[in-house]
C-alpha cells in the first residue's frame, strides 16, 4: 500500500475508535504513532515529535497555573455571592453558568465540572432550586467556554494555529482571535440558559436525589499571605505570555515557570500539579499532530480536502461556505469527543481551504465552535457526561434544552466568523 492509502486508513481508524468512546486518548495517540512508523509513513523521530511539541508543553504548564487559581478563595466567594439571589432563579442560573465557564477558561471543561458539580449541589440546595434547572446550563458553557483564551486547554490554540500554518494558511491567528471569535456565543447562551433554557430542563426535588456527593476538598486552604502570593505568580505568568513577543521568552517557557513557581512557593503540592494536568489530553495532542504532518506529507489531506471541495462546488458565498466548513463537524461532533473532532478536522478543512484558494482561519474556527457546540447528547464531551447522573438527565432533555441553543449557535456562527475572518 502507498502512504497515501496508510494514512487515509489510520485517519479512519482513528475516528471510528473516537466516535465509540470506549477507547482511552492515550491508546489511539499511541496507535498512530506506532501504525505510522511501523508502515515506515513517518521516522521514529517525527511520530514521536508531539511529545516535545512547546504547545503540548504549555498545555501542561496552564493546566497547572489554572489549578492554582482554584486554590483561592474564589470559588467560596461566588457560592456566597449566589446564595444573596435565592429568589432569582434567573441570577443563580446566569451566575454559576458564568463561573463555570471561566473555570473552564483556565483548565478544562472536564476538570472546571469537577469543581462545579458539588458547588452546583450546595447552591441548589441552599436556595431551593432544583439541581436539574442548573447542572446543564453550567455544562453547556463549560463546554463552550473552553479554549477561549490560551489558558488551561486553551493552550491547545497554538496547536492548531500551527496545524492551519503547515496547510498553507497565510494569516496566522492572534492570542485574542480565539476570544473574540467566541464571545458572542458566550453571551447568547448565558441569556438562553437564564431566560430560556433552563425551562426545557426537568424540576426534579432535590430529595429525589441521593446526596452522595460532596463539596470537594481542594486540600488546605491558602493564608491570605499566601493567596496574594498565588495571584502575583498567576498574573505574572499570564501577564508574560500576552506579551511574549516584546519580553523575547517563548510562552511555554513563561507558563512553565509559572507553573513550577506555584509549586516552590507551596500554592501547590507537586503531587496537586500533577494531578492538575490532564494527561489524556495531552497524550491526543501528542498523536494528532504527527498524524496531521502525515496527511500533508503524503497527500491525503488534499484528498479529503477534494471531498469537502466537491461539496461547495463553485460556489463563491462566503455564507454557504462556512456553512458547510460549520455543520460537518458540528453533526459528528454529537457522536464523539469534541476534542477529537477538533483534532481530525482542523487539518482537513485547514486544507480545504487553501484548496480552493480562501483564507482557511475563518473555517478552521468554524470547526472548533463547532466542535465545541457539542451539546445534544452526553457522548458528545464529557463535560456533558458527568452532570448527566447528578443532573437527573436523559438523552431526551439533552436534545430538548441543547437543541434551539446549537441552531442559534450556527446561525450566529456562519454570519459572525467570515466578517472578523474574511476569505478573502
Amino acid at each position: 500500500m502507498t502512504p497515501l492509502t496508510i494514512t487515509i486508513i489510520v485517519l479512519i481508524i482513528t475516528i471510528a475508535a473516537f466516535i465509540t468512546g470506549k477507547v482511552p486518548f492515550s491508546v489511539i495517540s499511541m496507535f498512530i504513532m506506532i501504525a505510522l512508523i511501523m508502515t515506515k509513513v513517518l521516522t521514529p523521530v517525527q511520530a514521536f515529535s508531539g511529545f516535545t511539541n512547546t504547545n503540548v508543553i504549555l498545555i501542561g504548564a496552564m493546566f497547572v497555573v489554572g489549578a492554582g487559581l482554584t486554590k483561592t478563595s474564589l470559588l467560596d466567594r461566588i457560592q456566597s455571592l449566589v446564595n444573596r439571589h435565592k429568589d432569582s432563579p434567573t441570577k443563580i442560573i446566569a451566575i454559576s453558568s458564568l463561573t463555570a465557564g471561566i473555570l473552564a477558561l483556565i483548565t478544562s471543561g472536564p476538570a472546571a465540572m469537577a469543581i462545579m458539580i458539588p458547588l452546583l449541589v450546595a447552591i441548589a440546595n441552599d436556595t431551593g432550586l432544583s439541581r436539574s434547572k442548573i447542572m446543564f446550563p453550567a455544562s453547556a458553557l463549560a463546554n463552550i467556554c473552553v479554549g477561549m483564551t490560551f489558558l488551561g486547554q486553551g493552550a491547545a490554540n497554538l496547536t492548531w494555529n500551527t496545524v492551519m500554518m503547515n496547510a498553507g494558511g497565510k494569516i496566522p491567528f492572534t492570542i485574542w482571535s480565539f476570544t473574540i471569535a467566541r464571545l458572542p456565543l458566550v453571551i447568547i447562551a448565558i441569556v438562553y440558559m437564564a431566560l430560556w433554557g433552563h425551562k426545557l430542563l426537568p424540576n426534579k426535588p432535590n430529595e429525589e436525589f441521593a446526596d452522595t456527593i460532596k463539596k470537594k476538598e481542594s486540600g488546605p486552604k491558602l493564608s491570605p499571605a499566601m493567596e496574594k502570593v498565588a495571584v502575583v505568580i498567576i498574573v505574572l505568568t499570564v501577564a508574560a505570555i500576552i506579551l511574549s513577543p516584546q519580553i523575547k521568552v517563548d510562552m511555554y517557557i513563561s507558563g512553565c515557570i509559572g507553573a513550577v513557581l506555584l509549586v516552590i512557593t507551596g500554592v501547590l503540592s507537586d503531587k496537586e500539579a500533577l494531578s492538575s494536568i490532564h494527561l489524556p489530553t495531552m497524550f491526543l495532542f501528542a498523536g494528532v499532530l504527527p498524524l496531521s504532518d502525515a496527511l500533508k506529507i503524503t497527500g491525503a489531506g488534499d484528498m479529503v480536502a477534494k471531498w469537502i471541495v466537491g461539496l461547495l462546488g463553485n460556489t463563491s458565498n462566503p455564507y454557504v461556505i462556512m456553512a458547510v466548513f460549520f455543520v460537518i463537524p458540528l453533526i459528528l461532533t454529537q457522536f464523539m469527543s469534541n476534542t477529537a473532532m477538533i483534532a481530525i478536522f482542523v487539518p482537513l478543512v485547514s486544507a480545504a481551504a487553501v484548496k480552493i484558494g480562501v483564507d482557511p482561519r475563518a473555517a478552521v474556527m468554524g470547526t472548533i465552535l463547532a466542535s465545541c457546540s457539542s451539546l445534544l447528547t452526553p457522548m458528545a464531551s464529557p463535560t456533558q457526561a458527568v452532570v448527566m447522573e447528578p443532573g437527573g438527565y436523559t438523552i431526551k432533555d439533552y436534545f430538548k434544552c441543547g437543541l434551539p441553543l446549537v441552531i442559534i449557535i450556527t446561525i450566529v456562527s456562519i454570519i459572525w466568523l467570515p466578517l472578523i475572518f474574511p476569505f478573502k
